[in-house]
């Protein structure tokens, strides 16, 4: 039994879409791979970033407290509160 050639060239079109095929889906497999690990970097980034935005959030409220801006106002600046007789109060008109 012979074959004929158009259909020896319809086997050859055949395994050459079957092994571009799976050439493409291995390609494509890699890339979402790498996709996926520079995804999983960037949350790992941005659970770094939002733990540091907290610490300074919280230095931030500390370095701003009342009590310290005033302690610093009287121990590095000299600074005292003025004394009654010397507070006056203005017109605006």
């Amino acid at each position: 039994m012979s074959v004929s050639p158009a259909a020896w060239g319809l086997l050859i079109v055949e395994v050459l879409v079957v092994l571009l095929t799976t050439f493409g889906i291995v390609t494509v497999t890699y890339q979402t791979r790498g996709q996926f690990a520079l995804l999983e970097q960037t949350r790992r980034a941005q659970r770094a970033l939002w733990e540091e935005w907290g610490k300074l959030l919280l230095e931030e409220s500390a370095f701003s407290s009342p009590s310290r801006v005033e302690r610093v106002a009287r121990e590095q600046l000299n600074m005292v509160l003025p004394s009654v007789e010397s507070i006056r109060e203005m017109e605006y008109k």
